[in-house]
């Protein structure tokens, strides 16, 4: 039968293995590498940029006195950009030394600051940004009396892991690309005589690309219809140019918040002199305070056809 006694000594040798153990990996925390902890983590999405921000704490005493070392894991396509020191507000000119996957710098070179922030410029991948990111958006318009509607959804993908990863994450310009077509307001008000131009000259073009024989006809049809008109091709293209411009049509266009209209760009065949459509970059921005948006953007459909007609009108 186990006394009292027994039981004692037993709780005795456990608290002191436990003790010791405790003491065994206090010291060997001593030396081993700092470890820092990232703070913010920034993308640009639109050019894949980013920066990652680590903070370094390293109090005075016997573990900067064991030549510590600080290790930063030597990620693909980046550099380290600058040191700062926390505690006095100065850039550091510190170098730290590439040794396998690992950035490595000793604490000596360190001043007697314990606060440090590293920050990484690098670039980010394609695959990288789709999984951390998800962008969609309406293709086909909803038509609500006089305006489309397109609907526009942007999120952070795994938010809860993520924020174990990184103690702040920005996304900026997070974008998804609406595509409005435009070619039929184009080619419903275009005047008669000016759309018979547009295509005698789509047949001679098309007939140039793909090498058929009657191109000749075709540049004798096309000289033909162009001496009728009372407006030139290149004038045309110009007012055409200018209706589709990010200037001109941005004002047909609204978003709600937090999102905003970014570029603007026009999309037309080569065989064609009609804008096809328009696409519009709808941006905002991502974090863990506001990690996912959703919107709409509204075109205004029929005040843009009417600026087209009246367009058109002129050369009536």
């Amino acid at each position: 039968m186990v006394s009292i006694d027994d039981i004692q000594k037993a709780l005795n040798v456990a608290e002191t293995s436990s003790g010791l153990v405790k003491m065994i990996d206090d010291l060997f925390e001593v030396f081993r590498p700092y470890k820092p902890e990232i703070r913010k983590f920034r993308i640009d999405y639109t050019d894949n940029s980013s920066e990652i921000k680590y903070l370094l704490h390293m109090p005075i005493g016997i573990r900067r006195k064991t030549h510590r070392t600080v290790e930063l894991p030597a990620r693909t396509g980046f550099r380290i950009d600058e040191v700062l020191d926390l505690d006095t507000a100065e850039m550091l000119d510190i170098h730290f030394d590439r040794a396998g996957n690992k950035w490595i710098v000793n604490t000596n070179k360190f001043p007697r600051s314990e606060r440090f922030l590293v920050t990484l410029k690098g670039k980010v991948s394609d695959q990288f940004l789709y999984t951390l990111v998800s962008v969609d958006c309406a293709t086909d318009p909803t038509s609500r009396d006089e305006d489309d509607i397109y609907w526009i959804h942007s999120a952070l993908k795994d938010v809860s892991i993520l924020e174990k990863l990184w103690h702040e994450l920005n996304v900026e310009k997070v974008h998804a690309d609406v595509r409005i077509g435009v070619d039929r307001f184009f080619s419903s008000a275009i005047p008669k005589d000016i759309s018979e131009r547009f295509k005698a000259r789509d047949r001679l073009l098309t007939a140039i690309a793909t090498g058929q024989r009657n191109i000749e006809y075709l540049k004798h049809d096309y000289r033909r219809r162009h001496g009728q008109s009372k407006i030139s091709a290149s004038e045309l293209v110009d007012i055409f140019t200018k209706m589709v411009s990010g200037e001109f049509f941005r004002s047909y266009i609204q978003v709600d918040e937090p999102f905003n209209v970014g570029d603007i760009e026009p999309f037309r065949k080569f065989t064609s002199m009609i804008p096809e459509r328009v696409k519009v970059s709808v941006r905002t921005d991502l974090d863990f305070k506001i990690p996912a948006a959703r919107g709409t953007l509204k075109f205004e459909r029929k005040r843009y056809e009417e600026s087209v007609v009246e367009m058109a009108d002129k050369y009536n």
